[in-house]
C-alpha cells in the first residue's frame, strides 16, 4: 500500500524552493522589463514615456495592493509642494489622492511610500536637478501628519481614541534613465561622480538606475561620506528588489486631515 506523505511544515528544502521561484519570477519580471527597453530605444521621443508605463507595470504587479501607482505633485499641510513627479507609490488603503484628472494627482505627502524621476539621458546637469527635486520632496515630507488608534484607561475602563502625531519619514526615491552621459565609462567611474554629487550638499537617493549599462547603485542610509552599493548587472532587478524591501518597513496611517481642512466648530 502506498504510504501517504505527512501532512506538516514544508521541509527547508521546500522552503529555499520557493524562494528561488519569487527570485525567478522577480528575475524574469526584470529581464522581461530590459528587453522591452532595448527593443524601444531607438524611439527616443517617446521613451521616457514608455520606460514610465513598462516600471508601472511591473510595480503594480510586485507591490502590495494597499499601494497604487500614479503620477502628479506631492504637497504637504504647510503648503509646500513638489514639482511633477513621474511616478508616484502611494497607500490607497488607507488614504487616496486628493484629486485626479486626465492621468495626474495631487498627493498629500503622507500618502506617498516612494518616487521615480525618470529620465532619457542621464548626465551631471540631469542628476544634480533630479536630486535637487528630490530633496525638494524630503523637505516637503520631513513634517508628515497622522492619526493613529491608541487605548485610554480612565475610571478603570478601556477605550478606543484617536491619536494625532507628526512623524519625520520621507518618501524613499529612486532615478531611472535610459543611458547615461558623462558619467563614466565603469561603475567605479559612475558612482565615484554619484558619490561626488551627494557629498556636494548631503544629498540622499536611494538608488540610481542605468538601463543600457544595467547599473544600479543604493545609498546606505546614514552614512556620510556617502556610501553607494550595487554593481554592473541586474540593475533593474536590483531596483525593484529595492522598492520591494523598503515598503516592508513602511508603516501605513490614516493621515490627520484637520492639518489639511480649516477647523470647524463642533455640531
Amino acid at each position: 500500500m502506498r504510504k501517504k506523505p505527512k501532512q506538516g511544515a514544508p521541509k527547508g528544502g521546500e522552503e529555499v524552493s520557493r524562494h528561488i521561484s519569487y527570485m525567478a519570477a522577480l528575475q524574469h519580471l526584470a529581464d522581461q522589463s530590459q528587453r522591452e527597453l532595448a527593443r524601444l530605444m531607438p524611439h527616443y521621443g517617446e521613451r521616457g514615456r514608455i520606460a514610465e508605463e513598462i516600471i508601472k507595470n511591473v510595480l503594480a504587479r510586485t507591490l502590495p495592493k494597499r499601494f497604487s501607482i500614479g503620477t502628479g505633485v506631492i504637497f504637504s499641510a504647510d503648503n509646500q509642494v513638489s514639482a511633477q513627479t513621474d511616478i508616484v507609490i502611494y497607500d490607497n488603503f488607507h488614504n487616496s489622492p486628493l484629486l485626479s484628472e486626465f492621468g495626474s494627482c495631487v498627493f498629500p505627502v503622507e500618502t506617498v511610500y516612494a518616487t521615480v524621476e525618470v529620465k532619457s539621458v542621464l548626465d551631471k546637469r540631469e542628476l544634480r536637478k533630479s536630486i535637487d527635486a528630490i530633496m525638494r520632496l524630503r523637505s516637503i515630507g520631513k513634517k508628515s501628519h497622522y492619526v493613529t488608534q491608541g487605548i485610554l484607561i480612565e475610571d478603570g475602563k478601556a477605550k478606543s481614541v484617536s491619536l494625532k502625531q507628526t512623524l519625520s519619514v520621507p518618501p524613499r526615491n529612486y532615478i531611472v534613465a535610459f543611458s547615461q552621459k558623462g558619467l563614466g565609462p565603469t561603475f567605479e567611474h559612475f558612482a565615484a561622480k554619484l558619490r561626488k554629487c551627494l557629498d556636494e550638499d548631503n544629498s540622499h537617493v536611494h538608488g540610481v538606475c542605468v538601463f543600457d549599462r544595467d547599473w544600479f547603485a543604493g545609498r546606505v542610509a546614514f552614512k556620510w561620506p556617502a556610501q553607494l552599493f550595487g554593481a554592473e548587472g541586474n540593475g533593474l532587478l536590483n531596483l525593484y528588489m529595492s522598492i520591494l524591501r523598503g515598503q516592508q518597513n513602511f508603516s501605513v496611517y490614516p493621515m490627520d486631515l484637520d492639518a489639511y481642512l480649516p477647523k470647524t466648530e463642533s455640531a
